[in-house]
């Protein structure tokens, strides 16, 4: 092989090289954190007053992640369950909004509720807990890795 074959060899893997590449970069999807960020950011000091509801709590929530049986278990005191009026749950994932997953608050007799994980991809998540009682909204964001 003469060195005009190898300037044409090297010439077309450049090519095939660059080519990938572009085909790579079209074809990633690329998610903005939130759909309308924008307007979150413009109702963000309702969310502040949120958190600090959490905050001031006497009693909070509890949440723990268990890997080995693939359940994330949350406890809400008694006088938190009784008092609540409205109550979301959502599984974030900032990778891909399409294994986003949002539930409702439903509690068994003890306060508790324990969510099946095991379809969920390994990872990282967040866990945004929101709720309502009759007087105040609160608001939770718990991260945690799969």
């Amino acid at each position: 092989m003469n060195w005009g074959n190898k300037i044409v060899l090297a010439f077309v893997g450049f090519v095939a090289i660059l080519v990938t590449m572009v085909y790579i970069s079209v074809s990633t999807e690329f998610n903005l954190v939130e759909e309308d960020y924008y307007n979150q950011e413009l109702a963000y000091e309702e969310q502040i007053q949120r958190i600090k509801n959490h905050n001031a709590l006497a009693e909070k929530p509890t949440f723990n992640v268990d890997r080995s049986n693939f359940l994330v278990q949350l406890a809400f005191p008694e006088a938190l369950v009784n008092e609540m009026v409205d109550g979301t749950l959502l599984f974030y994932r900032s990778s891909t909004a399409r294994f986003d997953k949002e539930l409702p608050m439903k509690f068994d007799a003890d306060g508790k509720l324990s969510i099946d994980i095991s379809k969920f991809p390994i990872g990282a998540w967040k866990l945004k807990m929101s709720w309502s009682d009759k007087d105040k909204e609160y608001y939770k964001e718990i991260a945690f890795v799969i």
